[in-house]
């Protein structure tokens, strides 16, 4: 497994394969490579997030591939590319009944950042297209 940023000439190659939701945002795409096949990514938002630090968005692993590890990796790639960068501390939210990701997400050190969970309703535009949404997020930090 490799994993890198989505570089300009592998965007039509991921994006026929992957849900690309955040394309076209500001921000750096880092995707999990098993040979050719892309099979996972991670968004990081370097700016203009919730909690006005960097943020870990939209990570999404192909369903055959889930509970291997490639969360956890992204995860640990993110970090890396923020650590790189002089980020001293990284977001994420994740959903309140999700509790595998909030398990992952607990070993690999991230806590709470102490605001209160913010439900997330109605219909967002995601690409140029509208997506139901109704969730609670739990925002989530971690020291680099």
């Amino acid at each position: 497994m490799i994993l890198r940023p989505l570089a300009e000439d592998e965007i039509a190659l991921v994006d026929a394969r992957l849900p690309l939701h955040r394309l076209g945002q500001a921000g750096t795409y880092l995707v999990a490579w098993d040979g050719d096949e892309p099979v996972a990514h991670a968004f990081v938002a370097w700016n203009g997030t919730k909690l006005g630090i960097p943020e870990i968005q939209d990570v999404w692993v192909a369903a055959e591939r889930r509970r291997k590890g490639i969360g956890r990796e992204l995860t640990r790639a993110a970090e890396d590319e923020a650590r790189r960068r002089g980020t001293e501390t990284i977001s994420l939210s994740v959903g309140t009944a999700n509790d595998v990701a909030r398990e992952l997400y607990a070993k690999l050190g991230y806590t709470d950042a102490g605001i209160a969970p913010e439900r997330v309703a109605g219909t967002v535009v995601l690409r140029g297209r509208a997506v139901k949404v109704d969730d609670m997020l739990l925002y989530l930090v971690k020291e680099l």
